[in-house]
């Protein structure tokens, strides 16, 4: 029993260690906090719904009024209830924060310490033996009782007994009594009295054994019961010990049980996802290296076949060559020989001219020539076989060239291809061994299902989205289908739809009345330069009818005043123009009468005056342009920081949208894997009502978050600023003609009329260098109209012919 209870007695200490009760007051105070926080963001998320109805109102009032106060409040409504929406979120991620804190404190706790269920166990077995014995003790109380029972039947037995010896002591005492009264009786009879007598003395002594006997025998009874009683109290307290025990250790092994069947489904279910997964990925894999091998074999079944068969062909070719050669030897033989034997003729025509000491006759030199033409015509016979057959043996030859050289690409291509599979195979493993270690480093399915649960309520709380039913007007606090977190979320969306509808009406607004203001600005501002013109040239104009004779003092006054631009001295007269326009036309009285100069009657002084008007004119105008130019500067700065300003603010929403893009990408990602029906309804309503240009967004985003392409860029970047001056140049010359398809169109049929052009050119050169040649020949020059060589008689004849149908001609 020690050894048994040895490890009770361990796992009893290390659960003692945990002091329960001393770790109960600081369960209740996080219990306790935890539900206080509960109901503090209850409140807090009914006074979001207050405030929500409040920014509703205002929003309402903005939209009716459309006053700046009902914006400004409107903008304050919307700030306090962003600031509101935030310290929700805020704590509420501190409520997370501190259950997960006391989860960990929770689980170091109980992590380390011993499993109880072995200890249970232990437990269980040693009441099991305790129970065993309790059935052994009553099988041996049972057997016990039936000894009693035995006994009991003969203690009945030896009672009868008994009382049959009494009622024969009785009788032997009457009898006693009797003899006693008889005492003159014989010798037999006082014989006999002395036998009874022993036999009453032996009776008496086996009465007072059995006495003494059956008082032993109710001693022992007396102990039976009252062990029977203690052993049936025993027993009760026993099983009513054993019961709570039992009950306990039940309900906590039906806990654990419990704890751990739902650990080890979630466990399973993970293993089994990813075993799943695994298996998916390594028959995808497996059907890659398959498909990969058989295009390996059927690539080098191919290659051999194909290098056989150029093989075949190569021999062909090759005895086709040899066999050319031969008859070109055999060919060059005959030649030979017939060029020996027309020696030989005309060696042999020479040597009988000779003898005979006379010239030759007409027809010698006719048969001479019948043979020459012959020789000459079975000459370019072998010659244009000869010919026929090296442009065959080199056409050939550049066919068997040109199969060798698709051989060769064709192993280049095809090891270019194994490379490539071996590289897909090889990136194929690794992706395998990452996805492993992904899946064993992979959190546990309660982690992720909480992270998803938290990430969901702060998405759904955080990002805009657009309401559900916009038709429901009603309470969202009323509705009963849904929670208070998505009714927060659609009232949340509704408000972020109707304060972005706002903010454009109000941008647009905002917009609509500064352009106005501008086109009032503009037309108030042309209006003064006009009325300000209007009144420099009124001013000009009555200086030009009424200035007198001008002196120096007057000159240099009117020049220091005409340089000052739109700065008449005096209001302008209006008399003068009217004048000017209509000289019959009455004048107009002025409140403000100017003073008139005398008027010069001199045509010389009207002569000068003119003059000087026209010069006042043109300085005033020259001045008013300089001011002009001034100031179309002045606005054309403006417009540049302007635009520079705009590019600032452009490129700033490129970044905010990019962001924006990211975080609807994610939220559609998240929204794929755990969404529903309600999911895809919300997405629906939002794919309908968007009004971002959502493939250039996802374009910028593709091209600002690949890290393949940014790599590719900056090496890119790296490598052209490595390049020499020369480089580049080349570089970027390839670049703008393979830039498009067009272009690299041009450049092929450029090359391959480049090509066309060299082949036929070469073809032409070398045919008429061939041809002057056989024309200068001096041995052929008699068939081209020349004269033949004077090497025989025949010759120095036909030379002697030519020349003189040379100077027939002539004459």
């Amino acid at each position: 029993m020690t050894m048994a209870a040895e490890p009770l007695q361990t796992a009893l200490q290390s659960w003692a260690e945990i002091d329960l009760p001393a770790l109960r007051p600081n369960l209740d105070q996080t219990v306790q906090s935890l539900v206080e926080s509960r109901e503090t963001s209850l409140q807090a998320r009914k006074s979001l719904g207050e405030r929500t109805k409040t920014l509703k109102r205002a929003i309402k009032t903005a939209s009716d009024d459309g006053t700046t106060t009902s914006i400004a409040s409107l903008a304050t409504e919307c700030k306090a209830t962003i600031k509101a929406y935030q310290g929700e979120i805020d704590s509420l991620t501190k409520r997370c924060k501190l259950s997960e804190s006391n989860f960990t404190k929770l689980y170091d706790v109980i992590y380390n310490r011993e499993d109880p269920a072995a200890s249970l166990r232990r437990a269980m077995e040693i009441v099991q033996s305790r129970d065993d014995q309790l059935e052994n003790l009553l099988g041996a109380m049972e057997e016990l009782n039936g000894e009693l029972e035995g006994v009991r039947e003969k203690e009945q037995a030896w009672a009868a007994e008994r009382e049959e010896l009494l009622t024969q002591l009785k009788e032997s005492e009457v009898r006693k009594d009797h003899d006693e009264n008889n005492n003159n009786n014989n010798s037999n009879n006082s014989a006999l009295s002395l036998a009874e007598r022993e036999e009453l003395i032996q009776l008496r002594s086996e009465v007072a054994e059995y006495e003494v006997e059956f008082k032993g025998l109710k001693n022992q009874d007396i102990t039976i019961r009252k062990l029977e009683a203690k052993i049936e109290q025993l027993e009760k307290d026993r099983e009513h010990e054993l019961q709570t025990e039992l009950s306990k250790a039940r309900e906590e092994l039906a806990e654990v049980e419990g704890r751990r069947a739902t650990e080890a489904l979630e466990r399973e279910a993970i293993t089994s996802r990813k075993v799943q997964s695994l298996e998916l990925q390594l028959r995808a894999e497996r059907a890659g290296r398959e498909a990969s091998a058989s295009q390996l074999l059927a690539a080098e079944d191919g290659l051999g076949e194909h290098e056989a068969a150029w093989e075949a062909q190569k021999q062909i070719l090759v005895g086709d060559a040899d066999r050319l050669r031969e008859e070109l030897a055999e060919c060059a033989r005959e030649r030979d020989e017939v060029r020996l034997r027309m020696e030989a003729v005309l060696e042999r025509d020479e040597g009988g001219s000779g003898g005979d000491g006379t010239t030759t006759t007409p027809p010698s030199s006719g048969g001479a020539k019948m043979l020459l033409a012959e020789y000459m015509s079975e000459r370019k016979a072998y010659e244009a076989e000869i010919g026929e057959l090296s442009d065959t043996c080199n056409a050939l030859r550049e066919e068997l060239r040109a199969k060798e050289d698709s051989i060769s690409e064709e192993r280049t291509s095809a090891k270019s291809k194994i490379e490539v599979l071996e590289r897909e195979r090889v990136t194929l493993t690794n992706q395998l061994s990452s996805l492993e270690l992904k899946v064993a480093n992979a959190p546990s399915q309660d982690v992720v299902d909480k992270m998803r649960h938290e990430l969901r309520i702060l998405k759904r709380l955080e990002y805009n989205a657009l309401d559900i039913d916009h038709n429901d007007r009603s309470d969202p606090e009323t509705t009963v289908g849904d929670d208070l977190e998505s009714v927060l979320v659609a009232k949340l969306r509704k408000v972020e739809a109707d304060l972005v509808r706002e903010r454009r009406e109000k941008s647009e607004g905002v917009k609509e009345r500064e352009e106005l203001n501008s086109e009032l600005d503009n037309v108030k501002k042309s209006l003064g330069e006009a009325e300000e013109l209007v009144a420099s040239l009124e001013n000009d104009l009555q200086l030009a009818v009424q200035t007198p004779t001008p002196s120096k003092t007057t000159s240099r006054s009117n020049s220091s005043s005409a340089e000052l631009p739109y700065a008449p001295t005096n209001p302008p007269n209006p008399n003068t123009l009217q004048k000017v326009l209509d000289p019959n036309a009455p004048l107009i009285v002025d409140s403000n009468p100017i003073t008139k100069p005398p008027t010069a009657s001199a045509a010389s002084q009207e002569r000068a005056n003119d003059d000087h008007s026209v010069a006042t004119i043109v300085m005033a105008q020259r001045d008013r342009l300089r001011a002009r130019c001034d100031a179309l500067e002045a606005e054309r700065d403006s417009f540049k920081r302007e635009l520079q300003v705009q590019v600032q603010t452009s490129e700033s929403l490129k970044t905010d949208n990019t962001k924006l893009y990211e975080k609807v990408r994610y939220l559609q990602s998240f929204n794929a894997t755990s969404g529903g029906s309600m999911m895809r309804g919300r997405n629906s309503s939002l794919s309908s009502d968007r009004d971002l240009d959502i493939e250039a967004l996802e374009s910028r985003y593709e091209a600002s978050v690949d890290p393949f392409r940014q790599f590719s860029r900056a090496e890119r970047q790296r490598k052209y600023n490595e390049m020499s001056p020369l480089e580049k140049v080349v570089f970027i010359v390839a670049k703008t003609t393979l830039g498009s398809k067009e272009m690299r169109k041009a450049l092929f049929f450029y090359v391959l009329g480049m090509h066309l052009l060299v082949f036929v050119t070469t073809y032409h050169w070398s045919h008429s260098s061939s041809c002057d040649f056989l024309h200068k020949h001096e041995a052929l020059a008699h068939f081209h109209g020349g004269m033949p060589l004077p090497e025989s008689p025949a010759g120095e004849a036909a030379a002697a012919a030519h020349q003189a149908a040379k100077l027939l001609d002539s004459n």
